[in-house]
């Protein structure tokens, strides 16, 4: 099978390192790198000479942030440098409803628009963790929000930073065939970019910043889809359907019933877990019930609650229902380009059918990862194996299929390599560098937040004045992207991390919800619900309890309801917080919106944004007349949703919740 583009003989390439897995870089190419970083510190050192020297100034941007400026750098944040080999991978492995392992978290990132950004905003805090204070009083409130500042702040902050670096590095080594250590030490490189205008500049340029690299971002998505999608060897969308099995195609997953191998079937059991509980129950960066974390950040830095809402609006609708469909597409092409059937020489492709039938074929068959135990099975497999093998020597695009089946997410790389024209393969490189720099950016400054405003100040006698606060967050800035590059090198699967923080969180996320509206939870029930997801976690994974609740999400729902048990028990042992009618006062003052406009534009949001999302893939993939029902109930849902918020002053208001 033949490319739709080929590095050209009369060009001669700058940078060109290993035959199979390179990527050609030419002086344009090089140009338009060059041209961003330099532009993006010099946006960023304008910023920090524009900004307040406070400390809100230096964290929140002087709680001055239009409601669009904020809502980019909130979607500019969750494109990490590996979503879109992510979503790739999600595709190839389960077609488009493979997503909604993720669509799923929508119904939690609604209710913190309609129901908690607005009070995020009106309680006038720096950070999450300055709210527990706020809430309860004493000693353990103290603790307390010095625990979540450094658990925050620090470790799940580094987490994600290291998880951040091996992405970009894997992607880097994908990109170029480079070496890991020469990977690694081009991301450090990129990483001390970042926090240099990072530290300098504060939340206004990690915010402007944002704005700029997420739209070059989405301009190297489309592009890279646009030009896949219309190859010879697509065809275009009507190849694509026509392409694919009709199962690749189906937005929603099957429920308790076995799956073809083109689309994802779920368990009923499997099926509650994502769906019904996650959204709620667990704490994760960009997806926290009750509001918090980086979002949180954007809400408090807005200039009034009306802009807090309509940013948070904007960052779910376009996160969850616009952004993914370049991926989704590319994910979807790739299938079809890179099929080892397709590929594989006449006389092997009986045999490579009759392996791929076999009972509990994986793709790690082929690539030797991974050996049937049936020893005639395996007989089988190998034969195919070292037909493949030898045949891929002298057929660089079999190499490049059988490396796509082992690993999906190298589809979209391989894409990038063969079908961009010359000089996008720069804007390319530049929107996964934008990608990863507003994720970096975006999280040092939160983390840093964290450690100022809620361990140093707060702990020291002393009471620093606004240039102490900011030299002092600069340095902190710097400290933990060093940090986190150390922790990289000690993370060795981003699955894994990804699943230790939703646990480690799970079972927490009601008491975030509850302790805004209910005055009997206190902090003793927020401790116990923060500490008792890792008791949980640890008795799953033991295996001691039961071999079952070893793996994900099994034992995410085991640690739901350990968590919830433990801090209900607690609840009932304790007294509510002497704080709560202060607190009340404070955040409920001028009422609280009935409960039931607030659920009726909870839905009417989830309505309209899954509706969007909808819209967009049926326009792409299928009948026009199914993309008119669900614009139309976009349209209309969004009307609708408008209306409760133009009727606001005229709904009923409730003066302090009833849960007293």
């Amino acid at each position: 099978m033949p490319f739709a583009f080929q590095a050209p003989n009369s060009y001669t390439p700058v940078l060109y390192l290993f035959p199979m897995d390179s990527i050609y870089l030419y002086p344009l190419d090089i140009a338009l790198i060059a041209v961003a970083l330099i532009g993006m510190i010099g946006l960023g050192m304008w910023a920090g000479r524009k900004a307040e020297k406070s400390l809100e100034g230096y964290f929140l941007g002087g709680r001055n942030l239009p409601w669009g400026l904020a809502g980019l750098s909130m979607v500019a944040t969750t494109f990490a440098a590996d979503t879109p080999l992510a979503v790739t991978e999600l595709v190839g492995q389960y077609g488009i409803s493979g997503n909604w392992l993720w669509w799923n978290l929508l119904a939690g990132g609604m209710l913190t628009a309609v129901v908690f950004a607005p009070l995020w905003r009106r309680a006038g805090v720096v950070t999450e963790a300055e709210l527990i204070e706020l809430r309860y009083h004493g000693k353990p409130a103290l603790w307390l929000r010095v625990f979540r500042a450094v658990y925050l702040g620090l470790f799940i902050n580094l987490l994600i930073l290291g998880w951040v670096h091996v992405a970009m590095t894997s992607v880097l080594e994908g990109l170029f065939g480079l070496p890991p250590m020469t990977a690694f030490w081009l991301t450090t490189g990129l990483t001390l970019v970042v926090a240099l205008y990072a530290a300098t500049s504060g939340l206004f340029g990690v915010v402007l910043t944002d704005a700029v690299q997420f739209i070059l971002a989405m301009i190297g998505s489309i592009a890279l889809a646009v030009f896949v999608i219309q190859s010879p060897e697509v065809g275009g969308l009507n190849g694509l359907r026509e392409a694919l099995p009709a199962e690749t195609l189906d937005f929603f997953p099957a429920i308790g019933a076995e799956g073809s191998g083109n689309g994802l079937a779920i368990g009923i059991g499997a099926f509650f877990a994502y769906f019904g509980m996650m959204w709620w129950s667990a704490w994760y960066p960009g997806a926290e019930p009750g509001g918090g974390g980086y979002i949180a950040q954007r809400v408090m830095s807005t200039k009034d609650e009306n802009h807090a809402v309509a940013a948070t609006l904007f960052f779910n609708f376009a996160h969850y229902a616009l952004r993914p469909w370049p991926w989704i597409l590319v994910g979807l092409a790739a299938i079809t380009l890179f099929r080892v059937n397709t590929d594989a020489p006449i006389a092997i492709q009986p045999a490579l059918t009759e392996v791929q039938a076999m009972e509990g074929y994986t793709p790690e068959w082929l690539t030797g990862e991974k050996t049937p135990a049936n020893l005639e099975q395996a007989i089988k497999v190998l034969v195919v194996r070292e037909g493949l093998r030898n045949a891929a020597q002298d057929d660089p695009h079999l190499a490049e299929s059988l490396k796509y089946h082992s690993s999906p997410r190298f589809g979209y790389i391989f894409a990038m390599k063969h079908y961009l024209p010359k000089g996008w393969m720069g804007l390319m490189l530049v929107a996964f560098f934008s990608a990863y720099m507003s994720t970096i950016s975006t999280q040092l400054n939160w983390g840093a937040s964290y450690l100022m405003n809620d361990v140093w100040i707060r702990l020291a006698k002393e009471n620093p004045d606004g240039n102490t606060i900011v030299k002092r967050s600069r340095r902190l800035v710097i400290l933990l992207a060093l940090v986190s590059l150390l922790v990289s090198t000690q993370i060795h699967s981003i699955s894994s991390v990804w699943q230790f923080i939703m646990e480690c969180g799970a079972g927490l996320g009601l008491v975030l919800i509850l302790r805004w509206f209910w005055g009997r939870i206190n902090a003793y029930v927020e401790i116990t619900a923060t500490l008792a997801p890792f008791i949980g976690y640890g008795l799953a994974r033991s295996g001691w309890l039961s071999k079952s609740l070893t793996t994900f999400p099994n034992s995410f729902f085991f640690t739901v309801s350990f968590t919830t048990i433990c801090w209900l028990l607690v609840l009932l042992m304790t007294k509510p917080s002497s704080a709560w009618p202060g607190f009340k006062e404070r955040i409920f003052a001028n009422g609280l919106t009935s409960l039931r406009v607030l659920l009726a534009r909870w839905i009417l949001a989830v309505i309209s944004a899954y509706s969007l999302l909808f819209g967009m893939g049926s326009y792409l993939l299928h009948p026009a007349g199914e993309s008119l029902l669900y614009f139309c109930s976009f349209v209309g849902s969004g009307l609708l949703l408008a209306l409760t918020f133009r009727l606001k002053q005229k709904s009923k208001v409730i003066h302090g919740p009833a849960m007293d």
